[in-house]
């Protein structure tokens, strides 16, 4: 059985006459109310935000959905967005119990020892903590999806706003992404998916996912392990860097390694533990990125650091739409005519700006974008701004996002370096690699052949000094990395039976031929 929160999808109090009130439906010959002078004193962005608390419900979670949504709205509204709250109240825990014990049995249930305030409490799920087994663990309980009537009665509601600066917020289409992204969260089993396939890469991230614990979990009830540690939306207050070190590089493993992305980015489920490291305590809202786009995103990323404009924006159109080149001309020309934001009092990094320029672009060419890549950028734009807020010098703002990309490629790399001691994967790559060697002698052969049979002739042109020196360098390039070649095939191939020190041996020829072949590849004419 899930929960439902009782008149949460309602709002709180009339659409018209908030929207009216707070001077964001302005009245007029037809219209009975006026909005109040305390109302309309304060600029549009607040009012925003204060009609959307008032209301509740969807509406509070409308704003939760369009922070830091740059390419809709305004900076101004972004500084109000962010301090919405959204109060939805937990579950009792007699109730919680029940729903407990109807989903673990009666036995799990009773070896869980309750703690008395929840974990969280949304409006998709509620936790508690319990101690199990001598550990302190997290209960979650899925609350039922909201229907659809309620969003269609939402719609309704918002389209009343006659705010001019609010239009892109409003359209259908972003009505309609709000919607799925809402429906991200609706399914536990698509959660604790999420969560068996982010544990199998535990060792290889930065981040710290929640480790589910299969025992105590069923399709309504998902339990995983407490990680102690700091929440990271009291770190931020105190003007913490690292935490927004922590930050940035998760943002970048999450397309480079993970390949899915975390559609809430909430402060308040991250913490960072006493070693520094930072943790995700749930992860109800995650979106995958597509497999055939995954590279292209990683491009993408690398483009922007860069500063390639014109490989950042054919990427972006591929990541789109797949479009050719006339929806990349179009972007070019978008932001060429884009003017960036003034932001007042604060400096903000360069990576961020291009990423929010390139966003703002692509939402003037009208292209329908994936929602995977309106959060992508979302969760940018968000460690920009806490870049600016949280640096030791305002005049000098760290740009932590492309700080973050060398902690990231060296975790990748010592994952993969790691992958050596696994006989098994070591195995694949020998035979992968073996069977590319044989296949290259069997097209030299072939071609050798071809040569004798043919009578095909070779002539030799003699050239300056100059030329042959250049000649005898790469005849000696090309048998160094032949060489090269054979060392890491056999270090590989021993290294498969190889124990203890002579395992660490191979295993390090391997890597330092491996590099030193690239390397000499890559400077081969």
């Amino acid at each position: 059985m899930k929960e439902t929160i009782p008149g949460f999808a309602a709002p709180l109090a009339d659409p018209e006459a908030t929207f009216q009130k707070f001077g964001m439906r302005p009245a007029g010959i037809w219209r009975s109310a006026a909005a109040s002078p305390a109302g309309t004193e304060s600029p549009p962005s607040a009012r925003f935000r204060a009609a959307l608390e008032e209301l509740g419900g969807l509406y509070a979670v409308f704003g939760q959905f369009l922070q830091w949504r740059a390419d809709l709205l305004r900076t101004d509204y972004l500084g109000q967005l962010r301090q919405i709250r959204v109060s939805i109240p937990p579950i009792a825990p007699s109730e919680f119990d029940r729903i407990v014990e109807a989903g673990l049995g009666a036995a799990a249930a009773a070896a869980l020892e309750w703690e008395g305030e929840p974990c969280w409490s949304t409006f998709a799920r509620c936790a508690y903590r319990a101690r199990y087994q001598g550990r302190m663990i997290a209960v979650q309980v899925a609350r039922d999806p909201i229907p659809n009537a309620a969003f269609e009665s939402f719609e309704s509601g918002v389209r009343l706003i006659e705010e001019q600066s609010l239009r892109e917020a409003l359209r259908p289409a972003t009505l309609a992404q709000f919607r799925d992204w809402v429906r991200l969260s609706d399914s536990p089993a698509r959660e604790r998916a999420h969560l068996e396939a982010l544990h199998s890469i535990r060792d290889k991230t930065l981040v710290q996912y929640p480790a589910l614990i299969p025992e105590l979990s069923t399709q309504k009830v998902l339990c995983v392990e407490w990680v102690e540690g700091q929440s990271v939306a009291v770190l931020m207050a105190q003007g913490s860097a690292l935490s927004v070190q922590r930050l940035a590089e998760c943002v970048l493993e999450q397309l480079c390694t993970v390949t899915a992305l975390d559609g809430d980015f909430d402060l308040e489920s991250l913490a960072l533990t006493a070693e520094g490291r930072l943790t995700v305590r749930r992860a109800n809202r995650m979106i995958a990125i597509p497999p055939p786009l995954a590279h292209a995103g990683l491009k993408y990323i690398s483009a922007v650091l860069a500063s390639n404009a014109p490989s950042a924006a054919h990427l972006l159109a591929r990541l789109s739409d797949g479009a050719g080149s006339n929806l990349e001309t179009r972007l070019l020309d978008e932001l060429s005519n884009l003017e960036p934001e003034l932001k007042v009092n604060l400096q903000f990094p360069q990576s961020a700006a291009i990423f929010e320029g390139n966003w703002r672009a692509l939402a003037r060419t009208g292209v329908k974008k994936p929602l995977f890549l309106d959060v992508l950028h979302r969760n940018l734009v968000a460690a920009g701004y806490w870049s600016a807020e949280n640096s030791a010098s305002p005049a000098a703002t760290t740009d932590f996002i492309a700080e973050a990309q060398w902690p990231v490629l060296g975790k990748i790399l010592r994952a993969r370096v790691g992958d050596l001691s696994n006989r098994e994967t070591v195995s694949d790559w020998f035979i992968g690699s073996g069977m590319l060697f044989f296949e290259s002698l069997r097209q030299i052969t072939r071609l050798a052949e071809g040569l004798r049979e043919n009578d095909v002739s070779v002539g030799v042109d003699v050239r300056q000094d100059d030329d042959g020196s250049k000649i005898h360098a790469r005849i000696r390039s090309g048998i160094l990395i032949g060489m090269l070649f054979i060392a890491f095939l056999t270090s590989v191939r021993f290294a498969i039976a190889a124990e203890g020190a002579w395992l660490v041996a191979l295993s390090a020829i391997a890597v330092a031929s491996a590099l030193a072949l690239f390397w000499f590849v890559s400077r081969f004419d």
